[in-house]
């Protein structure tokens, strides 16, 4: 028995399944794109589909097709300059894929259906397409289910109050722990407090918010204000590396409820974006306290 594949139809089905993996796998990588992105990446998804109609090739390049148009339909539908975040949605894509395949293979059980064709790692199920695309509905709406209620279980953030001396004023800070932050003073190798700037504005000596307004502005700072330390602290995080501004201060302390505990840090860092939170101004590392 031979199986009648209409392309238009495989095109279609193969979009439109694509592009709800793909809304899929934005929500799970925690990744923004524009919606035009996200047809032209389901539309490199549907035209790869058309590798069943292409003769046998050896197992290396079917797998390395295989690779190769995941991380590319990723890279159109999300961009790929940040090339840890392309892996992680190529494998979110990937993985998507074969939970859909599972979710068709269960329905083929209970159908009873027998007609398939395969070829070069890509399988074609004879049944309808509009199911299909209902199934990849149903994939994109458990994720978004899924992470929403992982959302809603997420425990509280826990801050920590923070007192330092700059400019000659003392500023309190709330802080919460980030153990991916491991940045430290180049000087004395101590860990550093990550202060956000938009955050924590308000809060710092006028002379310290036109320091680095302009230092982020791009323009040149100048000297930094009178009876302040510049510190340079090297930064370096998943998109990109940096150097953020920061200053040296005698000391940290914890505010506890028996008074303030110094911590004897040496430096504090500017970060130039909001945290986005309006329970901390500051971030610590695990090494910190």
């Amino acid at each position: 028995m031979k199986t009648v594949i209409y392309l238009d139809v495989l095109l279609l089905t193969n979009f439109l399944a694509a592009y709800f993996l793909l809304l899929a796998t934005a929500a799970f990588s925690g990744l923004r794109t524009r919606f035009g992105r996200l047809v032209l990446g389901s539309l490199v998804a549907a035209l790869s589909s058309l590798i069943l109609f292409v003769p046998e090739q050896p197992y290396p390049v079917q797998l390395l097709y295989k690779i190769a148009t995941a991380l590319l339909i990723t890279a159109v539908a999300f961009g790929c300059s940040n090339k840890l975040r392309l892996l992680t949605a190529a494998c979110w894509y990937a993985a998507l894929n074969i939970a859909l395949a599972g979710l068709v293979l269960l329905v083929i059980l209970h159908t009873g259906t027998k007609i398939l064709q395969t070829g070069n790692l890509t399988v074609y199920l004879r049944i309808s397409p509009l199911l299909l695309v209902v199934l990849s509905g149903v994939c994109c709406v458990a994720v978004e289910i899924a992470i929403r209620f992982l959302e809603r279980r997420k425990p509280a953030t826990q801050t920590v109050g923070l007192e330092l001396e700059l400019a000659d004023m003392l500023i309190h800070l709330r802080a919460t722990l980030d153990t991916g932050c491991h940045l430290t003073d180049p000087i004395t190798c101590l860990p550093v407090l990550v202060v956000s700037f938009p955050d924590a504005k308000n809060r710092l000596p006028q002379s310290v918010r036109e320091y680095l307004s302009s230092w982020f502005a791009g323009n040149s700072p100048g000297e930094p204000p009178a009876g302040i330390k510049l510190r340079v602290i090297p930064c370096k995080t998943a998109a990109q590396r940096s150097l953020l501004p920061g200053f040296a201060v005698n000391n940290i302390g914890l505010i506890t409820p028996n008074g303030i505990l110094a911590l004897g840090r040496s430096a504090v860092a500017f970060a130039p974006q909001s945290f986005g939170s309006d329970s901390y101004e500051a971030l610590y590392g695990n090494d910190f306290l």
